[in-house]
């Protein structure tokens, strides 16, 4: 798929969540205000949101905006373990170069296991 197909995808998944977010919203204001008379009568029965959901078959959408939080975390926190390796990596690398140290850490590792080579 090109750049420009995925960038389309994207923003056709985001209105729908955005659509469906709202849909949610109008339906837990609608059903927590009070009804009055003239509501009653012309307003069909609403079904709770998880209900309405799995009628349309986008269950899976509805848990993911439940985690959406939970899954940002948890993006954060990884991005901040692979940066903190990627920067303990490049600090290993450029005092390698500079002391050897890898090496002789190596030699060291090799004479403590008894690996032969």
């Amino acid at each position: 798929m090109s750049k420009k197909n995925k960038s389309k995808f994207r923003k056709h998944i985001k209105a729908q969540i955005m659509q469906q977010m709202a849909q949610v919203q109008a339906q837990e204001k609608a059903v927590k205000s009070p009804p009055t008379k003239a509501n009653t009568q012309q307003q069909p029965e609403i079904k709770p949101a998880a209900i309405v959901q799995q009628d349309a078959g986008t269950a899976a959408i509805d848990t993911t905006l439940q985690n959406l939080p939970q899954i940002k975390y948890d993006l954060k926190k990884t991005a901040i373990v692979i940066g903190i390796l990627a920067a303990i990596i490049a600090v290993l690398y450029l005092l390698d170069l500079k002391y050897n140290i890898l090496i002789s850490f190596g030699n060291i590792i090799f004479r403590v296991l008894h690996i032969n080579q």
